[in-house]
């Protein structure tokens, strides 16, 4: 009299049959929330403490002064290169001058030698003393003197001072007389050659010239008297 229904009866889903379904692992789910709040925090830190982002035409100018400031230090650069190939150049002439001045010197010292001996081998001066005249030799030029006089000096005392001519000659109307040439400066120390040539006034033709050598305060130190050679 009753037929058996043919509706399923129902049955909880833990107790279903079939293929159970896939669930999102809950690594995922917290991954995808860190990324999430990470790209939130990001974009808070941008927008509340870091300077705003830049215009495209703010980041052409900061582009173009870059560039500027790299042309500067290219440049600077280069002028230090140059600079110190400079210093360096000077450098090797200076070592190449120091070189040659110590050549010079080492030439130099047996020529001093020779010259002491010639000078100890000249006669003293007659009056002594310990500046001496020991030599001079006195030609006329033309309307001028040419003189070259060789002093010696005791010690290693610095000598300051002048030379002094007086000139006796005659004239060229015959008459004789005597004029006292300006000073010439002097400064030695064991001995010096004084050389050179000076006017003589209206013609005079020089024969006898006496030499005297004065300090810095006037007073006479050696005095000799020489005669011209012509």
């Amino acid at each position: 009299m009753f037929r058996r229904s043919s509706s399923n009866a129902f049955k909880p889903y833990a107790l279903r049959s079939g293929k159970p379904q896939r669930r999102v692992p809950g690594w995922l789910i917290w991954l995808l929330i860190g990324i999430i709040l990470g790209i939130g925090g990001i974009i808070f830190v941008q927008q509340n403490y870091m300077p705003p982002r830049l215009s495209a035409q703010e980041s052409a100018r900061i582009t173009q002064h870059m560039a500027q400031v790299q042309l500067v230090l290219r440049n600077t650069q280069q002028q230090l290169e140059e600079a110190t190939q400079d210093i360096q150049r000077r450098e090797a002439e200076r070592q190449e001058m120091a070189t040659e001045l110590e050549e010079a010197r080492a030439a130099l010292a047996p020529l001093q030698q020779d010259l002491l001996l010639l000078l100890e081998a000249l006669p003293p001066d007659p009056r002594g003393g310990n500046l001496q005249i020991r030599a001079g030799r006195f030609y006329n030029e033309n309307d001028a003197l040419d003189y070259h006089v060789v002093l010696t000096a005791d010690g290693n005392n610095r000598f300051n001072g002048s030379v002094q001519f007086a000139v006796e000659g005659r004239y060229p109307s015959g008459r004789v007389g005597t004029v006292e040439l300006d000073p010439l400066p002097l400064q030695m120390n064991r001995f010096d050659n004084v050389h050179g040539q000076v006017p003589l006034p209206d013609g005079m033709r020089a024969r006898q010239i006496t030499i005297r050598v004065l300090d810095s305060s006037g007073r006479q130190q050696a005095m000799r008297v020489i005669n011209t050679r012509n």
